[in-house]
C-alpha cells in the first residue's frame, strides 16, 4: 500500500500545483458558487418557504375508523341516556351531519377549490406500513380507531376523550406537505364551527373541539440558503472532473504523458493519480465552500461524521467521472469529451439533480432520475443530513456513489489507451 502511495503521490502533487496556479479555474470552482448561493438564496427564498402553492400533492388517508359503526354506537348511547325526546332527536340529526371522515374526504379534499391540487387515496390499515415507506406521498393522514365515536361523544355528551389525527409529512416535498398541514388545521377549525351548528342550540357552553395534530417528523425544514448551498456545491464539484481531465489531455499534447511512459513509469500510476487527485481536489473544494457558507450564510452541519463520509463518497464518484473523461479524451485524441461534459452534461445533471429548484415535487420519475446522477444523489443525502439524518439515514446514497465511482473507474481503465497506443 505504501508503495502505491509513493508511486501516485507525484502525480497528485502535480495536479494540485497545476490547479493552484490556474487562478481562473480557482475562481470558477470557489468564487462562482458562493456568488450564486447568495443570489439564489436571497432571490428565491420565498419558493422554499411555501409562498407559492404547488400544483399537485399525493395524499394518503389511513382510515382505522368505522364511521357508521361509531355513529350507531353513539346513537345507542343517546337512547340509553334518558334524554328528552326533542333533545335526543336533535342530537341524532346533528351527529349525522358531523361525521369527520366524510367531511375531510368529501367536503374538504374533494371540494372544487382543493381537488385540483390534491390526489387523495384511502388506504386500508393493513397497508399502512408499506405506504409510510412510499416517498411518492407528500403527506399521510392517519385516523385512529373510534375517532368518530370519541368526537361525537365529546361534542354532544361532553365526555372527556382524546381527539387527534396523525400527520406524517414528507420533508422531501416540503411545499406540498406544509400545504396539507394547513388544510388539516383548517379542517380542525371547520369541525369546531360545525360543532356549534350540529348541537342545534343544545349545550352551547360545551368546550369546543380542540384536538391535536401530531406531526410525526423529526426533520428540520430546509431554508433557501441551506438548499442553494448544497445545490451549488454539488453542481460545481462536477467542474473539477472536467478541469482535471482537460489538464490531463493537455499533458498528452505537450508530450508530458509520453515522457512519463518512456521513463518506465506505469501508465496505471498516472491513471490512478488522476483519480485520486480529482477526489482530493473535489473534497477540498467542498470543505472550502461549506466552510465559507457556514461563516457567511450560517449553514451548519449537525452530524459532521455523516457530512464528511458523504462528501468523501461524492468526491470518489467525481474521481470516477474524471478518470472516464480522461480515458475518452485520450482515446479520441481530443478534449471534446471534457468540453461537452462541462457545457452540457453538468447543466443537465444540475437541473435533474435539483440544484436550481426542487423538482422532486413535480414528478416521482424526475426525482428518481435525478437521484441517479452523482450530484442528485449527493444533494438528496446532504439535505437529509441538514434535516438531522445520520450515517444510517444516508447509507444507500453513500453506497450508490461508491458503486457509481467504481463502475466509471472500471470503464475508464478498460478504455484507457495501452502503452503502445499512448505513445
Amino acid at each position: 500500500m505504501q508503495g502505491v502511495i509513493l508511486m501516485i503521490f507525484p502525480f497528485i502533487k502535480k495536479d494540485l500545483l497545476v490547479m493552484i496556479r490556474n487562478r481562473q479555474e480557482l475562481l470558477v470552482l470557489l468564487l462562482m458558487p458562493i456568488v450564486l448561493i447568495a443570489i439564489l438564496g436571497f432571490a428565491l427564498g420565498g419558493v422554499l418557504k411555501g409562498d407559492s402553492p404547488n400544483i399537485h400533492a399525493k395524499v394518503a388517508i389511513i382510515n382505522n375508523d368505522n364511521e357508521q359503526e361509531d355513529l350507531q354506537q353513539f346513537i345507542k348511547d343517546i337512547e340509553n341516556a334518558g334524554l328528552p325526546t326533542e333533545a335526543e332527536m336533535s342530537m341524532k340529526t346533528g351527529a349525522q351531519s358531523l361525521l369527520p371522515v366524510a367531511i375531510l374526504t368529501e367536503d374538504v379534499f374533494d371540494s372544487e377549490e382543493l381537488k385540483k391540487y390534491f390526489e387523495v387515496e384511502i388506504i386500508k390499515p393493513e397497508q399502512a406500513e408499506k405506504v409510510k415507506k412510499d416517498d411518492n406521498y407528500a403527506a399521510i393522514i392517519e385516523i385512529p380507531e373510534k375517532f368518530t365515536y370519541h368526537l361525537l361523544s365529546k361534542v354532544f355528551l361532553d365526555k372527556s376523550a382524546e381527539i387527534s389525527l396523525q400527520l406524517y409529512k414528507n420533508e422531501g416535498k416540503q411545499g406540498t406537505s406544509n400545504l396539507v398541514e394547513d388544510v388539516i388545521r383548517q379542517f380542525q377549525k371547520q369541525l369546531t364551527t360545525m360543532t356549534i351548528v350540529g348541537k342545534n342550540g343544545i349545550q352551547l357552553d360545551t368546550e369546543p373541539i380542540t384536538g391535536t395534530i401530531e406531526t410525526v417528523s423529526k426533520k428540520e425544514p430546509i431554508n433557501s440558503m441551506q438548499y442553494y448551498t448544497v445545490g451549488m456545491s454539488v453542481m460545481f464539484i462536477m467542474y473539477v472532473a472536467s478541469n482535471i481531465s482537460s489538464f490531463a489531455y493537455r499533458e498528452k499534447q505537450l508530450h508530458v504523458f509520453n515522457r512519463i511512459i518512456l521513463s518506465n513509469t506505469s501508465r496505471w500510476s498516472y491513471f490512478i493519480g488522476i483519480f485520486f487527485s480529482t477526489m482530493l481536489i473535489a473534497f477540498i473544494q467542498q470543505l472550502i465552500l461549506y466552510g465559507v457558507s457556514a461563516l457567511i450564510f450560517h449553514v451548519y452541519w449537525g452530524d459532521l461524521a455523516a457530512f464528511l463520509v458523504l462528501n468523501l463518497s461524492l468526491s470518489f464518484a467525481i474521481g470516477g467521472v474524471a478518470a472516464l473523461l480522461t480515458a475518452v479524451n485520450y482515446r479520441i485524441d481530443s478534449e471534446s469529451a471534457s468540453g461537452f461534459f462541462s457545457s452540457i452534461i453538468v447543466t443537465l445533471f444540475s437541473l435533474l439533480g435539483g440544484s436550481f429548484t426542487p423538482l422532486s415535487e413535480v414528478s416521482p420519475i424526475i426525482e428518481f432520475i435525478g437521484n441517479l446522477t452523482p450530484n442528485g444523489a449527493g444533494m438528496t443525502a446532504l439535505l437529509k443530513v441538514l434535516q438531522g439524518s445520520g450515517i444510517t439515514g444516508i447509507f444507500e446514497h453513500v453506497l450508490y456513489l461508491i458503486v457509481f465511482g467504481i463502475v466509471l473507474l472500471s470503464v475508464a481503465a478498460f478504455s484507457f489507451p495501452k502503452r503502445g497506443e499512448a505513445i
